[in-house]
């Protein structure tokens, strides 16, 4: 039931995204400038506020009420079907296939891998931060600036509006280690049942899996911070990282706010 309810948002999302024609950029006929997918990528907009907004109510209803974890299941699975829309929607339409299969590989390896041979949280989590990694470079980024896709950050927008585009285009630059992150929670919330300290643990390995590489570029560029190229290579890498290391920290707190409920009642 839950990978029918998760692949009827995926496909519901790239469908969208295949009619919404031109979301990005402009044609002019002439003298008049005609703007196309504007319309369609704000209704976008609101159909992933309403998801989030209906899976942030599930989680809220789960944490305060303490009900049935299957709440708290259903609605990260509907936080996670509303930024796949997102990705889909701020996707280069050469990019679509890549998220497709993002998410081909997710079902697959937790139908036939991750359940049947019932891997540990530090084993799962290992493997969603490699992927996540993997479909980082997968998008075509770098360690360059020049790679940002800065267009995601008006999709939708007739003009430029500081916070939305920075959003927008940090969530498309970012898009495949948050959504192995998020896929990873819902995840481990499945789990729960078999290993109470499933989440905290998987919290835990993510956060030393980011901290490590961090820490050694930090005392790489430290010790080379008067190399010839330090404002051209090292000092856009170091940005990429710190953004990625903010993004993860946003990540584990989402992960410790799931496990909180389970920690204050304590085990059964």
């Amino acid at each position: 039931m839950m990978y029918r309810y998760n692949v009827t948002f995926h496909a519901y999302a790239l469908i969208f995204k295949l009619c919404s024609g031109d979301p990005w950029g402009s044609q002019k006929l002439g003298n008049q400038n005609l703007k196309r997918g504007i319309t369609e990528a704000r209704f976008v907009y609101v159909f992933v506020l309403g998801i989030v907004f209906t899976g942030t109510k599930d989680l809220l209803k789960s944490q305060v009420l303490s009900v049935d974890s299957k709440v708290k299941f259903i609605g990260l699975w509907e936080i996670y079907s509303g930024l796949v829309l997102l990705a889909a929607l701020l996707l280069r339409p050469h990019n679509l296939p890549v998220l497709v299969f993002c998410l081909l590989i997710q079902a697959m390896m937790t139908k036939y891998i991750w359940k049947p041979l019932e891997f540990d949280a530090a084993q799962v989590t290992i493997m969603h931060y490699w992927f996540g990694q993997a479909f980082f470079f997968f998008q075509g980024n770098s360690n360059g600036i020049a790679s940002v896709d800065v267009a995601a950050g008006f999709v939708g927008l007739d003009n430029y509006v500081e916070i939305p585009a920075i959003f927008l285009t940090g969530f498309a630059t970012y898009s495949g280690p948050l959504l192995w992150a998020i896929h990873l929670l819902c995840y481990l919330s499945s789990e729960v049942s078999r290993n109470p300290a499933a989440i905290g643990h998987g919290c835990f390995c993510y956060a030393l899996l980011r901290s490590i590489p961090v820490v050694a570029y930090i005392i790489l560029v430290t010790g080379l911070r008067y190399h010839l190229f330090i404002w051209s290579v090292f000092s856009p890498k170091l940005l990429y990282e710190g953004v990625h290391v903010f993004i993860a920290a946003a990540v584990c707190m989402f992960f410790t706010a799931m496990d909180q409920n389970h920690s204050h009642r304590g085990p059964v």
